[in-house]
């Protein structure tokens, strides 16, 4: 392994089919059983353990000829990180580059929870047109909530040509309900997996014993079908042929197979073969040199071979590479064997099995045998040796905490690099006071040794010091201490000391960078752009390459203030440097932002070319997700030109909705899919969506997403004629837009916006029913004056039935009046109200239909013949 990173060793033979053991037998009831599979999504295979599940469907497997990825689950994959990486890279197998572009996911936990790692996954396998099969072994190990989701989901959108195979002691705790219903799901119980009378003189036959009818009868009373039971008398018939000896011990042990397989088989083993199958029960993957490593022997080969040849609880897992693991029934008894017999040695080999996995480059491994040994110095020490820099800053790290949790605290609190990680963890998760604790430990370690007295150490040390607490700085907004601990940096050695190789990236899920944590610096070129740009050259002395970010931030804003102009030259430079750097984080959101501008000008076409260019763009960058997203964005645009047949297209096929779990990385696009509902007028669930997007990004704290969201409620309340709610929400968002200086947020609104607007400003202005404050009344006011251009708003709608929907009976009355020619006097005495209040109702309905005069107001409802 390379020492620039600390990343996790797969171990191939993991996600690898095992063989398939010399003494299998057709089990043809079981064939058809397990063929019905290719007609369901999944199959679950559940039993006891040593029912024979695995070698059922291994059996099966071989006889079928269809391509199958296989994964071996353990107690060590129960972490989301961990056991979708080792799913992704058995589907390598299935579809070849899954695991390359998926890799970058499992780095972020924001990624990881929106599922970006099972969209790539399931998008390069529906290109597979031919069936296939993944196996998960060992279900039962899964209980974190958070992986049993994923594969809820997996399920959810399995592709056609997929076919999943469960394989657990347990039923599988997974929302399965719905694929039952629809005849989706094949269940295989032990039941079905029980042998039956042919079936033993078969499984007996191929191990070269001969029994007569009355011993398969009793092999049938004693066993009742169990698998396990028929190894066992197998092996013990290799010692003793006189069967009723074999059925007596069996007899007296009953259902106890441990106990069975202790008396009866491992302890009638020499010494030799005894020991050393106790000594390699602490592994997962038996190999020659590992086993001669943990059993300080040279017998590994020959034991290996032999056992595996009379044994039937050794499982080959490769034969080129001669790798084996125990049963796990077997492997269970062993350890437990292991530790009642001398407890003290497992200490001792667990640390000469992670010295075997240090030597060779698995890092991770030897980490976790480290621990399992409570060798918790050298765990520490090596996990101290081989970080770097981009390992932490790049949030590298995040899948690491299910094995560093393992350390006590005291070993933790020694490790200068572990607190890092949690600096980095707790900032990104917004924990800010937990991050701090973690930062004043960093600081306190920095003048400890080894770091005191080693120069190199020491600039290593004080570099990755600097970044985290940087990082937290800007994210707790705090510029004016981000902009001094910068500059004193890049003083000391004119930024040597600190140089990193490459930038800290700073965005990796936000279509819009002004939605990102480190927008805050947009602050400070607000308050003193000279201080700003002092700060971003300072920066710049410590990284080799620049990303593209600060030009990016500055266009943005001034874009978002509606200063396109000013903002062209900067967002140019950003795409320049961001391409240059081949930053995905600042590239996406300054070609959305042109494309933004494309739109504003009228010009769609060369819209949407950006958008292909930056598709184009983002091939090698390894980051799929940010596709996604411009795929959402791209249909925001279809919505604003009245393309709804590719705006339902994309609808359709995003696997979203209105009840999914709300992440950062899916706001996006969950808005514009709240948008689209808009459109197709499914009101309900777009104001289910809105609500819940309205709640996480207050709790988020993310202002210029609240803002959309706001907007949106308070159109869709303003079509349904619900307008105390349309005016509140606007209300909302004002107050939020005006503090951060927003424009375009409602200038790139439909027309209904400035409509609702329009009609807000005449309520205000009136001040009847109204609290608002001056300042909000004039800041919508400058908005609404940026959209007129001495143009007449267009008609807000285009239907009889959206017209008859945004009037209320009093407005309808009044322009049925207004249509008949009533002036507003005489509409006043027909009504029996005042003047002012037809006024007003005058006013309602011109803001509503979108117009300025009556003669426009008439014009319209004869058009859409609401006489």
């Amino acid at each position: 392994m390379e020492e620039a990173a600390y990343s996790p060793v797969l171990i191939r033979t993991k996600y690898s089919k095992p063989g398939g053991g010399s003494y299998l037998i057709p089990r043809r009831r079981l064939h058809r059983r397990l063929g019905n599979s290719l007609n369901h999504k999944v199959t679950t295979v559940t039993a006891p353990a040593g029912y024979g599940k695995t070698s059922a469907v291994l059996e099966w497997l071989a006889q079928a000829g269809l391509p199958a990825a296989w994964l071996s689950v353990d107690a060590e994959d129960n972490n989301p990180r961990v056991f979708w990486r080792y799913i992704c890279a058995a589907l390598d197998e299935i579809a070849l580059g899954i695991g390359k572009e998926t890799e970058y996911v499992f780095s972020s936990y924001e990624l990881l929870k929106a599922n970006i790692h099972l969209s790539i996954l399931i998008n390069k396998l529906l290109e597979q047109e031919s069936d296939f099969l993944l196996v998960l072994d060992d279900v039962h190990w899964l209980t974190d909530p958070a992986i049993l989701q994923g594969l809820s989901y997996l399920i959810s959108y399995l592709p056609p040509k997929m076919h999943l195979i469960l394989i657990s002691r347990i039923e599988p705790k997974l929302n399965l309900t719905k694929q039952g219903i629809k005849s989706q799901l094949v269940r295989i119980t032990s039941e079905d997996l029980r042998f039956r009378n042919e079936e033993f003189f078969q499984f007996y036959q191929t191990r070269g014993f001969m029994m007569d009818q009355a011993a398969l009868q009793k092999v049938e009373s004693y066993t009742e079908g169990w698998a396990a039971a028929l190894v066992a008398i197998a092996m013990s018939m290799e010692k003793d042929m006189v069967n009723h000896k074999t059925m007596e011990g069996l007899t007296h042990c009953r259902r106890d197979i441990g106990q069975y397989l202790q008396t009866e088989v491992i302890d009638s083993w020499p010494e030799e073969m005894k020991s050393f199958a106790l000594q390699t029960s602490i592994l997962d993957i038996l190999s020659e040199s590992l086993c001669n490593a943990v059993t300080g022997d040279n017998t590994g080969s020959r034991m290996l071979r032999d056992m595996y040849e009379k044994n039937g609880f050794l499982i080959a897992l490769d034969d080129e590479k001669h790798e084996y693991r125990w049963h796990k029934l077997f492997k269970d008894i062993l350890s437990k064997q292991l530790i009642k017999s001398d407890p003290g040695i497992v200490s001792e080999l667990h640390i000469r099995a992670a010295t075997w996995y240090k030597e060779y480059g698995f890092n991770v491994k030897a980490f976790e045998h480290y621990l399992q040994g409570t060798s918790y110095e050298e765990a520490v020490s090596l996990f101290e040796q081989k970080v770097k820099v981009p390992f932490i800053t790049n949030n590298e790290f995040v899948w690491a905490f299910s094995w560093i949790e393992k350390l006590p605290e005291a070993y933790k609190d020694k490790s200068f690099k572990i607190a890092g990680m949690y600096v980095m963890y707790y900032a990104q998760i917004e924990l800010f006071a937990l991050s701090r604790q973690w930062l004043a430990k960093m600081e306190g370690l920095l003048a400890a040794q080894p770091y005191a007295s080693n120069q190199e150490l020491s600039n290593f040390a004080r570099t990755l010091f600097t970044l985290c607490e940087a990082n937290l700085l800007i994210r707790e907004g705090k510029i004016a201490e981000l902009f001094a601990k910068v500059k004193l940096a890049a003083e000391v050695n004119a930024g040597q000391t600190y140089k990193v190789l490459d930038y800290l990236d700073l965005n990796l899920m936000d279509i819009y960078f002004c939605r990102c944590p480190f927008h805050s610096l947009s602050q400070l070129f607000k308050e003193n752009q000279n201080r700003f740009r002092e700060m971003i050259g300072n920066y710049r002395t410590m990284i080799a390459r620049n990303p593209g970010y600060a030009h990016l931030l500055v266009g943005e804003y001034l874009y978002e203030s509606n200063r396109l102009e000013e903002a062209l030259p900067y967002l140019v430079q950003a795409l320049d440097e961001a391409q240059s750097a081949n930053c995905p984080g600042a590239l996406v959101p300054t070609m959305v932002c042109l494309a933004r501008m494309k739109k504003v000008k009228g010009d769609m076409t060369s819209a949407h070319e950006v958008l292909e260019a930056c598709e184009k763009k983002l091939e090698h960058s390894g980051k799929v997700h940010w596709n996604y997203l411009l795929q959402a964005f791209r249909t925001r645009l279809y919505l604003d030109s009245g393309d709804m047949e590719k705006a339902e297209e994309w609808f359709n096929s995003a696997r979203l909705d209105s009840y999914m779990e709300i992440s950062k990385t899916r706001e996006f696009e969950l808005i514009v899919y709240a948008r689209v509902l808009m459109a197709m007028g499914r009101i309900y669930d777009a104001e289910l969506l809105l609500t819940r997007l309205l709640a996480f990004t207050k709790l988020k704290a993310r202002r210029h997403s609240m803002v959309e969201i706001l907007n949106l409620l308070a159109m869709l309340y303003y079509q349904t004629n619900k307008m105390p709610q349309a005016v509140n929400y606007l209300e909302k968002s004002l107050s939020i837009g005006r503090e951060a200086g927003y424009v375009r947020s409602y200038l790139d609104e439909s027309d209904l916006m400035m409509n609702l607007l329009r009609y807000c400003i005449i309520k205000w202005g009136d001040g009847e029913n109204y609290d608002t404050p001056e300042a909000l009344i004039v800041y919508a006011k400058e908005i609404f004056r940026q959209t007129q251009k001495n143009l007449p708003m267009k008609p807000a709608i285009s239907s009889e039935a959206t017209a008859k929907m945004l009037l209320t009976n009093k407005e309808k009355t009044v322009l049925k009046l207004l249509l008949e020619a009533y002036s507003n006097k005489e509409i006043a005495h027909k009504m029996g109200i005042t003047l002012r209040t037809v006024k007003s109702h005058t006013s309602n309905i011109y803001c509503k239909l979108g117009v300025t005069s009556r003669a426009q107001c008439v014009k319209l409802a004869r058009e859409l013949r609401l006489e």
